[in-house]
């Protein structure tokens, strides 16, 4: 018996008249008006963008070219929030076992920092709170899940603007606990995740053939997480 306890211009300069007399010097250029632009003079409104802007994208504030910019959508990542819980077992002659349940662990917020380690840092704890809503959200099974597996064996950056981040981790149900007080432990695989990441948002795609492949084939082989994979976080 399973029992539950607890439960982000200038101004225009005028040709004076020396004042004597309306006429002009025979020698001078006729002008048919003082304030007359010269043909050669590009017309630029007050309002015309400076080349040196950089362009942007559809919704006016973030930079084309950017993480953000290649996508139309709002991110999409598993959301819930699912605390740990304690669970009591009965066992057989009487004997009373208890086990904690595996919570979500919360998204972190951007990078505290946009460089090559606080990137890869803010990927590590991304995906670590990914794969436990992954796991956890939309579970319906009467089964308790007791650990989740998550560990990086492998990290490589491959490049720059955006920063692009590929790690080979495990992410999966490491522990179960079933409705007749067995417990059940799974052999977790690695598989791989490549991230884009810059000041304007994090896109994600799963890699799961890295697993098979030699490490010097990871990044001529991975999919693109612009091209392929979901917007899943944005900065402000």
């Amino acid at each position: 018996m399973l029992t539950a306890l607890g439960a982000v211009s200038g101004a225009l300069a005028g040709c004076l008249d020396d004042g004597s007399d309306d006429g002009r010097n025979g020698d001078e250029p006729d002008r048919s008006s003082d304030n007359e632009r010269n043909d050669d003079e590009p017309d630029q409104s007050s309002d015309e963008r400076n080349d040196n802007d950089e362009p942007t994208h559809s919704d006016g504030k973030t930079p084309t070219g950017s993480v953000r910019s290649e996508f139309d959508d709002e991110p999409n990542r598993p959301e819930c929030t699912r605390d740990s819980k304690r669970i009591e077992v009965e066992a057989e002659g009487g004997e009373t076992r208890e086990y904690e349940t595996a919570a979500t662990v919360p998204y972190p917020d951007a990078p505290a920092a946009y460089t090559t380690d606080g990137i890869v840092d803010f990927v590590d704890e991304f995906e670590h709170g990914y794969v436990t809503h992954d796991v956890l959200c939309d579970r319906r099974e009467p089964t308790h899940v007791l650990e989740i597996s998550y560990n990086v064996q492998e990290s490589e950056t491959w490049d720059e603007d955006p920063t692009v981040v590929f790690l080979l981790r495990t992410d999966a149900i490491g522990s179960m606990l079933h409705e007749d007080g067995s417990v059940s432990v799974a052999d977790v695989a690695p598989s791989g995740v490549v991230y884009a990441v810059d000041e304007s948002g994090a896109a994600r795609v799963e890699f799961d053939e890295a697993a098979t492949l030699d490490s010097d084939e990871w990044q001529s082989r991975a999919p693109d997480p612009l091209a392929d994979g979901d917007l899943v976080a944005t900065f402000e």
